[in-house]
């Protein structure tokens, strides 16, 4: 029984450690185990630190927890920046197996089941991976890629980084991008403006005829002083 436990350990280490494509499909962790756990140092950190470059739709991205925007059809690539690596797999989190493909990696990777997903297919040391993610709507993307730069005589180094990806449908025009009319104010009415030099004349007034005052004459004026003054004697008299 005893030797029969450590035949079993023996072949599962062996399968984990297989150069045939990743054996294990973890979400949000590495995808490495086994005797990659066994040997040192292991996960040494994320893939900047072992000079892993991560390109998405043909653009080098920094891995700093912001989701990355792209749209429905991109490519995600990990390239080489000096040591070249043997083992990779890049899991694509909310992606199905006929959405994501590769030119250079085989896909699916076995492992992840129904996600969309890409691994190697030997040890053979390698300066680039590539998987080509083609989408019918706009998605929110998990992306795990691991890296394994090698795996014998008790050692084993291993990289690791985890990233967002936002998947827009460029195709359909937001609210902003609507044509907006031009407001015109309807007329209210025709104005003539009158030619230069001429007013509105006012209407003519309707002449009033004056009645001739009498001027009294100088006869009537001494006959007056007349009866004033006989006026007043015949008041002093009585």
């Amino acid at each position: 029984m005893k030797f029969f436990s450590i035949a079993l350990a023996a072949l599962i280490s062996q399968a984990t450690a297989a150069p045939d494509g990743a054996s294990a499909c973890p979400a949000g962790a590495a995808a490495p185990g086994g005797s990659h756990l066994d040997n040192m140092p292991g996960l040494v950190g994320g893939l900047s630190k072992g000079n892993y470059v991560v390109s998405v739709g043909g653009s080098p991205v920094v891995l700093d927890g912001t989701p990355i925007e792209v749209p429905l059809d991109f490519d995600i690539q990990v390239t080489a920046d000096g040591t070249e690596f043997k083992g990779i797999l890049i899991r694509v989190g909310g992606a199905s197996v006929d959405q994501v493909t590769s030119a250079d990696l085989t896909a699916p990777a076995g492992a992840c089941g129904d996600v969309g997903s890409v691994t190697h297919s030997d040890n053979s040391p390698k300066t680039v991976g590539t998987a080509s993610v083609s989408l019918d709507a706009a998605a929110t993307l998990d992306v795990d890629i691991s890296v394994v730069l090698e795996n014998e005589d008790n050692v084993s180094t291993f990289y690791y980084s985890a990233f967002q990806i936002n998947a827009v449908d460029d195709s359909t025009p937001s609210e902003t991008d609507a044509p907006v009319e031009e407001e015109t104010d309807a007329p209210i009415g025709e104005e003539t403006d009158a030619p230069n030099g001429e007013g509105t004349e006012a209407p003519a007034s309707t002449p009033v005829e004056e009645t001739p005052v009498d001027t009294p004459t100088s006869s009537a004026m001494a006959i007056g002083c007349a009866a004033g003054t006989l006026a007043g004697a015949l008041a002093f008299l009585f």
